[in-house]
This record gives structure tokens, C-alpha cells and sequence, in this order.
């Protein structure tokens, strides 16, 4: 499974699932059971309805009489999830909690449970929960580097850093341990030796090493360098509306808007929510500075419903509503518009998010 939390996936109800449960399945009808409320409840979480989502995973974990399998302990992820994102925080921490008293081996379980006391302001708690994690995985570098942004975006990068320096313990020298190890220097901020480890493994073919060595060029200065990787990992078949965002950011630097647009609404078709905000700012932009006014104030339209809070793209939609003589009322948004309209001379692309 992926080392992060999805904030998307909510919902409520009570947890220890698997206290005093052994470790087996149930078949036949019951099993049938289980599988189709399973279903229903991830059905329900991508529509949103989090309580539903955790009512059903309940419901087919009760199928099986109290048995644990693989099964079950899959269901139980959804279910910390589903309550994770419906701010339960303490059912969520409950069931993960009972995923770790059930199999204290499991690093999966002990991850996300340090997440989740990190969310409820328990950081050393937290920390010697990610310390098991590691210890019962300990070879993988992909979990030290997740446990070193997680405690970043909770002001504790000194102890995160305590984490990427444990993965220089992991030895290999395949092309993905090369990159890994890559990575952890660029967080680091040992760029020097970063490159090494990145064109070592580029060397031996490691596409995702391309991403990475980009981000180092971005903060060596090296603008030439990060288009090029950035490029050379869209090209060979990555999925990642971040690296589109930062081609974009790249292309605009150097005034070739065109290119901006294309490689935002490129970015934007890959439907990742983390980035869409920067993306749909970009797209504005590109747009404003290639003179399609009509499509930016239809980008912008959809900006200010999504993100109330943008007092700038307040402002820019007030511009490009004037400019298409458009005299309808603004969207209602929680950022005040001016008192008084902007002239088309005083606002424009220089206003944009």
C-alpha cells in the first residue's frame, strides 16, 4: 500500500475489531457477503458519504463471525480511513490501534497509526510509532522518506531528518535504491551528492530519477537542467500533474506562454486535487498572456467557486467579466471583491492568483 493518509476518505463508528479475533476466513455465503458490503462501502467513499462508507465496511467484517484474514485487515484500512477523513480522529486511531495490538509486526498498521497520533497532536507518540514501523520494514527507503514529510508538515523536520539519515543503513545498488538514496539527499539538502545517486540511476535506466534530479537543478539554480528532466520524466510515461505544474511554472519563466497553457491543461486533464489550484492559476495566466480573455474568464469562473477564500481571483474575475462586457453579479465568495471595478489598465495577468 502507498505511505500516505488520504484526507478524501471519511466517516464514524466504533472500532477494536480484531481484539480476542483469530487469525483465519470465512467462506461460502458469508464470505459472499463480506465482499459485496466491502464494495459498497469503497462506492460510497469515492461518492463521499463517509458514514455510509464506514457503516458498510462494519457490516462485512460482521460477516465473518469475528475471523481475521487478509480480508478482513484490508477492510479495516478502509474503515481508519473512512473515519480519518470524517474527523473521527479517535475511531480511527482505535482501529488502527487494534490493527497493531492484533499483528505488531504489521508496519503498514503502525505507519498509518503514527499518523494519525501526529493529527491528534501526540508527536512522541507518533514518532515511536513510525520507529516500529520501521523497524518491522526496516529495507524500505519509500517509508523513511513518507515519515520525514509527514513530521515536516507538522514543524518537526529535525526529527524527520533523524529518519531519512536511519535509511543510509538500507544497502543495494539496483537503480531504485540508487534513486531512493537520490531523494533522501535532495531532502537534505546534499545536492551534490544527490546527482551521484541520481545519474547512477539514470544510467541504469530509472525513470522516476528524472523527477528528482529536476528538483535538484531547481534549487542549484539550473533552470536549463530542470525543463530537461522534468521533460524526460513526463516523456517517458510518467502520470504526474506536479511535474506538468512545474513545466508550466518553467515555460512562463522563460515567456512562452503557449507552451504554459498546454502544459497545464495537460496537468489538469490528470485530475490530481493536490495540484489543481497552482494548475487552474497557471492555466489563467497562460491564457491572459496567449489574449484568450473568453476562455480565462471561463477558467476563472469555476477558480472562484472552488476557492472562495482567493481575494486576488476575486479581483482577476471582476476584470474579465468587465472585459467580456459580461454584467451579471460576481459568484458569491468569502474573499470581498474592491468597492469599485478594475479598470482593465490596473489589473490583468500582473493580478492574477
Amino acid at each position: 500500500m502507498k505511505y500516505h493518509f488520504n484526507r478524501r476518505f471519511t466517516a464514524f463508528l466504533a472500532a477494536g475489531i480484531f481484539l480476542g479475533s483469530a487469525l483465519c476466513g470465512c467462506g461460502g455465503k458469508g464470505r459472499e457477503e463480506e465482499l459485496s458490503y466491502r464494495q459498497i462501502g469503497i462506492t460510497a467513499m469515492e461518492s463521499g458519504n463517509y458514514e455510509e462508507a464506514v457503516a458498510a465496511f462494519d457490516a462485512a467484517l460482521g460477516k465473518c463471525g469475528g475471523f481475521v484474514g487478509e480480508a478482513e485487515i484490508d477492510i479495516c484500512y478502509y474503515k481508519a480511513a473512512a473515519q480519518y477523513a470524517a474527523a473521527d480522529l479517535e475511531g480511527a486511531r482505535e482501529t488502527c490501534k487494534a490493527l497493531v495490538d492484533y499483528d505488531p509486526k504489521n508496519a503498514d498498521a503502525w505507519y498509518l497509526y503514527g499518523c494519525l497520533l501526529l493529527a491528534a497532536g501526540q508527536p512522541d507518540e507518533a514518532k515511536k510509532a513510525y520507529e516500529s514501523a520501521a523497524e518491522n520494514r526496516a529495507e524500505d527507503y519509500e517509508l523513511y522518506i513518507s515519515v520525514y514529510e509527514n513530521l515536516c508538515a507538522y514543524n518537526l523536520k529535525e526529527d524527520g531528518e533523524e529518519f531519512l539519515n536511519k535509511a543510509f543503513d538500507v544497502k543495494g545498488d539496483t537503480a531504485a535504491d540508487n534513486a531512493a538514496r537520490g531523494r533522501i539527499y535532495y531532502l537534505l539538502g546534499q545536492y551534490e551528492n544527490a546527482k551521484t545517486e541520481l545519474a547512477a540511476a539514470l544510467e541504469k535506466k530509472e525513470p522516476k530519477a528524472n523527477l528528482t534530479m529536476a528538483q535538484v537543478c531547481e534549487e542549484l539554480g539550473d533552470t536549463e537542467g530542470a525543463e530537461k528532466y522534468y521533460a524526460a520524466y513526463v516523456e517517458q510515461g510518467a502520470d504526474d500533474a506536479g511535474a506538468m505544474n512545474a513545466l508550466a511554472e518553467l515555460a512562463m519563466a522563460k515567456g512562452d506562454y503557449s507552451a504554459a497553457l498546454s502544459y497545464a491543461q495537460q496537468g489538469l486533464a490528470m485530475e490530481e486535487e493536490e495540484c489543481r489550484r497552482e494548475l487552474m492559476q497557471n492555466q489563467i495566466i497562460a491564457m491572459e498572456m496567449t489574449g484568450d480573455f473568453a476562455g480565462a474568464f471561463g477558467v476563472i469562473s469555476e477558480y472562484v467557486t472552488l476557492y472562495p477564500d482567493d481575494a486576488n481571483a476575486a479581483r482577476e474575475y471582476i476584470f474579465l467579466k468587465n472585459r467580456q462586457g459580461i454584467k451579471e453579479p460576481a459568484p458569491d465568495t468569502e474573499a470581498e471583491a474592491p468597492d469599485t471595478e478594475a479598470s482593465e489598465a490596473g489589473e490583468g495577468a500582473a493580478g492574477t492568483p
